[in-house]
Order: structure tokens, then C-alpha cells, then sequence
């Protein structure tokens, strides 16, 4: 092999990475400060004032709430696991946990400034979408066959929810949290960036034209399964997306990416199965599966 051509490879390379790193950062950041606000709302009252409407409406604010929810999967399940101790139905808790999983207000941002606003409000419907059918799904199914037997309720209901204090934000707490979050999810940004450059500048462009449009069907399922291992932490496998899309990978794939890696990773299912049973996140896996193909060839 030429060692020129390797050396100007590798400065490509990292020419590339920077210019990702350039354009994307501004949108990280901002994620970051909007999420770290908006979690110290008191959540657990926030859901359970609108979930103890009737089923629909219950499905419905869930499904809201969870995308504006900035809590990743281990600060959502303590919170629906006191919410379904209060006798909750469990319908709006899934909802609640697949929204919360999908979307949030960080991931609306940084999806807008890596991919474009028309996919990010496209994903953020699709989120919709699918948290509603999944808590509708559950209607008809009795929580025994989708929670632990070991989740016993409160005889009080929700009475110590609806008396729990307000909580304050000082500007400290705010930053050091700002700070925290930046310093958890910035090695999986840069893993994603470094991804997406290796792909640019080392990765023949034929190679994910074949792999993404083997047909409609396939490369939006490749699109899904490809999306379980990409999807570290938060935002971070938007840059890796973005150079995708620029390589010819279909919207509809890119959809599918987005709906199906961050619920499947191991992380929110280890997380997930601290409340439902194997069957139910078995049910869950399948249908999120199904139903991000099926979202996927509608958004070609």
C-alpha cells in the first residue's frame, strides 16, 4: 500500500472527525442544558396526575410526557415502578417507557442540527405513534403476564406522590449536573464521529449501498438491527447516521435506526426487567421491531 495515500487517509481522517465535531457540537451542548433544566421537574407528579384519566387519555399523555421526559431508562423505571405501586394501570406506564426511550428533548435537538428538523420531528411522531400503540396493545393483556410477581402496590394508592414536596434548582447543582452529563455521554459523541469519519474516509461507498438497498424491506430491517449496537449513550450515534445518509442510506432505514437501537440496547432492558417480565419485553422487542419497519417504508 502507498504510504502516502495512508498518511493523507489519515489526515483526512481526522479532518473529517473535526468537521463533524464542529458542526455537531453546538447542538450537543445545547441538548445537554435543555435536559439537565427540564430534570428538575418532579416527574413522578407530573405522570401521575395525567395518567389517572381513562385509558386512552391516560395512553396519550404518557406517550407526550415520555418524549418530554429528559430521564434515561434507569431514572424512568423507578419512577413508573412507584407510579404502578400507586395502581397505575400498567397500559400508560409502557407507553410512558418506550417514549422516555426513544426521545427525549436532548435527542429532538441534537437529531435537528446532525440529521435535519424534518427527521427529527418525523422520529419524534413516530415515538408517538408507536408508545401509543404499545400501551393500547397492553389494554387487553393482565399485568401478570407482563409484571414481576414480586412488584406488590401501595394500600394508599398514590396518596405519598400527591404529598411529595416541590423540588428547587440552585445554578450550582444546575451546572455540576451540566457537567456530569457532558462528561457521561461525550466519549460515546466522540466514538460515534470517529465511526462516522472511518466510514467516510475507509469504507468503500459501494459496500453500504449494497448492505441498505438490498430492497425496501431489508435495508429498512438492516437499518433497525444495525441500529442495537450503534446506539451507545443519547446522541451519540447521530454522527455516525449523518455520514449514513450522506453514503446513500435511505431515510426510512435511518428511521428505523433511530426507533429500534436505543430501546434494544442491553442497558434499558436490563433496566426494563426490573418491573416486566421476559415475556412481555420479548412481546415489546418484536413489536418495536415490526412497527419501525413498517415506519420505515412509510417514510421513504
Amino acid at each position: 500500500m502507498d504510504k502516502q495515500w495512508v498518511f493523507a487517509a489519515i489526515q483526512f481522517f481526522f479532518f473529517t472527525c473535526l468537521e463533524m465535531l464542529r458542526s455537531f457540537l453546538p447542538y450537543f451542548i445545547a441538548g445537554i442544558f435543555l435536559g439537565e433544566l427540564i430534570k428538575f421537574a418532579s416527574w413522578t407528579k407530573i405522570i401521575y396526575k395525567w395518567v389517572s384519566n381513562s385509558p386512552v387519555k391516560a395512553v396519550i399523555a404518557a406517550s407526550v410526557i415520555g418524549i418530554l421526559s429528559p430521564l434515561c431508562t434507569y431514572g424512568t423505571i423507578p419512577i413508573v415502578i412507584e407510579l404502578y405501586k400507586s395502581r397505575i394501570r400498567v397500559a400508560p406506564l409502557i407507553a410512558f417507557c418506550a417514549a422516555s426511550s426513544l426521545m427525549n428533548p436532548q435527542l429532538f435537538v441534537m437529531t435537528a442540527g446532525g440529521v435535519g428538523l424534518e427527521i427529527a420531528i418525523v422520529r419524534t411522531a413516530a415515538v408517538i405513534v408507536f408508545s401509543f400503540a404499545a400501551g393500547m396493545m397492553t389494554l387487553i393483556i393482565p399485568d401478570k403476564f407482563m409484571v414481576r410477581k414480586s412488584i406488590k402496590v401501595y394500600e394508599d394508592g398514590g396518596e405519598q406522590i400527591e404529598n411529595r414536596e416541590k423540588k428547587t434548582i440552585t445554578a450550582k447543582q444546575y451546572l455540576n449536573n451540566c457537567i456530569k452529563s457532558f462528561l457521561y455521554v461525550a466519549p460515546f459523541l466522540l466514538i460515534g464521529i470517529f465511526l462516522g469519519a472511518a466510514v467516510t474516509v475507509f469504507v468503500p461507498q459501494s459496500f453500504f449501498y449494497e448492505a441498505l438497498y438490498m430492497g425496501r424491506v431489508q435495508s429498512i430491517l438492516a437499518g433497525a438491527i444495525l441500529g442495537i449496537p450503534m446506539n451507545a449513550c443519547g446522541g451519540g450515534a447521530i454522527p455516525f447516521v449523518q455520514t449514513l445518509l450522506s453514503l446513500g442510506m435511505g431515510k426510512g432505514a435511518a428511521l428505523a435506526f433511530f426507533l429500534v437501537g436505543p430501546a434494544l440496547r442491553p442497558a434499558p432492558l436490563a433496566a426494563m426487567s426490573a418491573l416486566f417480565t421476559p415475556l412481555m419485553l420479548t412481546g415489546y422487542a418484536v413489536f418495536l421491531i415490526f412497527s419501525a419497519v413498517l415506519m420505515g417504508l412509510v417514510y421513504v
